[in-house]
Formats: C-alpha cells, structure tokens, sequence
C-alpha cells in the first residue's frame, strides 16, 4: 500500500517541476522576481518530504536521519548544490547575489521545516490503527 507521505511527496515535487519548466520557458523567474522564493520553499519541502518515502517502503533508515537536524542538513545541502549550479550555469546576475542566496537558503530551509512536520504527521497517521 502506498503510504500518504509517498503520494504528496510526489504531488508537490511535480507542482515544482511542472512550475519550474513554465518559469523557465516563460522567462517567469525574470519577470516575477519573486517567484524564486516560494520555489525554493517548495524545493526544501519536496527534499524533506523525500527523505521520508524510502521509510514508506520499508526501508531499513537509521532513525537519526529522520530527526530535525539531520533532515534540515540535508535539505541545506541540496539547497548549496543548487546554488552553486545557478552559479555554474550563469543565473546570478546583480549586486545582491549574495543576499539573493541567502533568501534562497532560508526559504528551502522553511520550506525544509514544513515538509518535516508534514511527513512526520503523515508518517504518525499511517502507523496509526
């Protein structure tokens, strides 16, 4: 059975691919500068919420990956990584790319906190009889 986690895992990660190939194709990320923002919260939640789904199948996870820390650590070094591709492939443009990326880190990691509290009550419901 697929657990509630699982599926609005993938719901939220397809929102964001869905919203980021529109932004890109319709230069959205340009126009609407802030749009950059809530697509980094929602990428920090996806990342979040996916460290759970192994969990879901069964996975034999060490249970401090799925502590706070550990999961908002990781959700930190993808949100670096992504970062240093926008680097890598040209984005950064302006006098505050530093501040921009700053935004970008503390949204992922908000948007890291919500997926954790979510896929932590997902996980509390579906063990739940």
């Amino acid at each position: 059975m697929i657990k509630l986690n699982t599926v609005f895992t993938l719901a939220a990660a397809s929102v964001l691919a869905v919203v980021h190939v529109l932004s890109l194709q319709f230069f959205l990320y340009w126009h609407y500068l802030w749009l950059d923002i809530p697509m980094h919260a929602l990428g920090g939640a996806v990342v979040a919420l996916a460290i759970f789904v192994p969990y879901d199948f069964g996975a034999p996870l060490p249970k401090r990956w799925l502590q706070p820390l550990s999961v908002l650590l990781m959700v930190l070094l993808v949100a670096l990584s992504w970062e240093v591709y926008e680097i890598m492939i040209g984005i950064p443009f302006g006098e505050d790319y530093a501040a921009d990326t700053v935004s970008d880190l503390a949204a992922a990691l908000l948007g890291g906190i919500v997926g954790f509290i979510v896929a932590k009550r997902f996980n509390e419901l579906s063990t739940t009889p």
